[in-house]
This record gives structure tokens, sequence and C-alpha cells, in this order.
């Protein structure tokens, strides 16, 4: 029902949109400590993003998690990150990234 109340085209909107803020973000607070391995084209992906670090993904990760920030990561160094266009917003996307962006 909340699918059909949004409009999927809505859904994938807000989805492309906050991944492009995401990737935005990323490359302007975070520089050259990562990389996004995710295709950047929105025709190749859906709203999760890949993130290579310049560090070991652990402790970072242990460090978001406990901020309250869901994300996932691969060993060595990937960190995963995946806007929801249903509930999440522009501006937890940047608390995200800025936590991220001290963490390194």
């Amino acid at each position: 029902e909340i699918f059909t109340s949004a409009g999927i085209k809505n859904i994938r909107r807000k989805g492309v949109t906050l991944t492009a803020y995401l990737i935005c973000l990323l490359e302007a607070n975070c520089g050259s400590h990562v990389t996004v391995v995710t295709p950047k084209e929105p025709n190749s992906r859906g709203c999760q993003l890949s993130v290579r670090l310049d560090r070991p993904v652990k402790p970072v990760f242990a460090s978001m998690s406990e901020a309250g920030i869901v994300c996932d990561m691969r060993e060595p160094d990937v960190i995963r990150l995946a806007p929801c266009p249903l509930y999440n917003t522009f501006a937890e996307v940047h608390a995200a990234v800025d936590k991220l962006a001290k963490l390194l």
C-alpha cells in the first residue's frame, strides 16, 4: 500500500536524487579518503553505494553503528551506505557523511 501511495516513479526519482546527493557529499567532504566503487550512472545502480576507504573498515563501521547510522561493511575496506527513499531524508544523508568525514 505504501508503494502505491508514494508511486514507484516518485520513489525511484527520490532514490536517484538521494544517492546522487550522497555521492556529491562523499566527494566534497571525504575527498581522497574514499572511492565510490558502485557505478555512478543512476541506471546502473540502485540506492546502495559501496565506498572504499583508505583505512580498515571495522573501526569506522563500529563508530557509524554506535552513532545510529545503519550501514554495512565488507572487509577489508568497504562501507556500504543505502539511503532508502521511503524514509531517509537528505538531512540524514548529510549527517551520515558528516560522521564519516569526522572518522576519516
